[in-house]
């Protein structure tokens, strides 16, 4: 097919010159894992690092903001909220990181708007990378409506080909980027690669979840668990957060919203100490039911894409696909019960 495609040359020339006005935002090595960090240099870039070890998510919801300051001054308090100074590019995310921003979308935008989120959303271009090179442990994209050359969440989707990127502009303000950095792009006649099976994984549909509500599987899965709360940290769409105040030195007071996960002990504990999910067992099954069954009844999607970090990730090898999996079988061994 003939397409547009940029030299590896030419993008990294490209990337360079988004720097000065831009926050660019990229694949770096950080200890032993990849993650997205701003990118100083573009030599910095884990070109081959394949999927992350963290999502993006940070830059959108970060693990800990002051969303309020109240600073005091000679005519009172002095209210300071938070906002970005530059327009960022998210370089390098998956298919999959651009689906988790549509289903995080789904709730941070809808009224009432979360006006943090909305902010990086409107001053972010997602420029992606086609997973041509995976898929990588714990992928199942394809099973919640993604793909790995899912081009539907990204302004511009980049495929590796023979001499470069296939340079796919996705939306206007994709094309706005490649002319604020003055990209050059070459036309040719390019192969795109096959993209990679990733699995016939089929996830039930939400009555199947609410059948397993009560199944003793879930206190089997928390034997294993030890609340360190990875796979929340990890997801690209775990969301929960709890706000705090602070009082600083110079008497100014920060509220804080910092990440809060299903999966801590004290994460849903109210005023009285009553805590309606004290157990392991019953947070983990919060943690599945919210994804697959309490979210898509509100929002319409999946609290899930199917990047499989938890699976990576987790120190005791739960691994979601095996959820799914028997949820799957419950409700099937449900149906031929009532059948027979």
């Amino acid at each position: 097919m003939n397409a547009p495609i940029m030299t590896q040359a030419a993008l990294e020339i490209w990337l360079t010159n988004l720097l000065p006005d831009h926050t660019v935002i990229a694949p770096q090595p950080q200890g032993q894992q990849i993650v997205f960090a701003p990118l100083a240099q573009v030599s910095d870039i884990a070109w081959d690092a394949g999927r992350t070890d963290l999502s993006a998510k940070e830059f959108f919801l970060p693990a800990s903001e002051a969303i309020i300051t109240l600073r005091p001054s000679t005519g009172g308090l002095q209210v300071e909220t938070t906002h970005l100074t530059r327009p960022q590019v998210i370089f390098g995310g998956r298919p999959c990181d651009g689906h988790a921003l549509e289903v995080l979308d789904r709730l941070f935008l809808d009224d009432p708007v979360d006006v943090y989120y909305a902010e990086r959303r409107a001053m972010t271009t997602m420029v992606g990378l086609a997973c041509s090179d995976g898929p990588w442990t714990g992928c199942f994209c394809t099973a919640l409506g993604g793909g790995p050359s899912d081009r539907t969440h990204l302004d511009i989707l980049l495929t590796a080909c023979d001499g470069g990127f296939a340079v796919d502009v996705v939306t206007p303000k994709g094309r706005a980027l490649l002319e604020a950095g003055a990209a050059v792009l070459a036309s040719a006649d390019v192969a795109l690669p096959a993209p990679p099976v990733v699995t016939d994984l089929q996830v039930p549909v939400t009555a199947a979840w609410r059948a397993a509500f009560n199944a003793p599987y879930w206190a089997e899965l928390a034997e294993r668990c030890l609340g360190c709360r990875t796979c929340t940290y990890d997801c690209p769409v775990c969301y929960c957060f709890d706000v705090r105040d602070r009082v600083m030195g110079d008497g100014s007071i920060e509220r804080l919203r910092c990440w809060d996960s299903c999966q801590g002990a004290l994460c849903f504990a109210i005023a009285g100490g009553h805590n309606p999910r004290p157990t392991q067992a019953a947070r983990q099954r919060q943690r599945y039911m919210h994804k697959f069954l309490y979210y898509p009844g509100r929002e319409g999607a999946a609290l899930c894409v199917g990047c499989g970090r938890c699976v990576e990730q987790c120190p005791v090898n739960i691994d979601i696909r095996e959820v799914i999996g028997f949820v799957a079988a419950n409700n099937r061994a449900a149906a031929a019960e009532v059948q027979s």
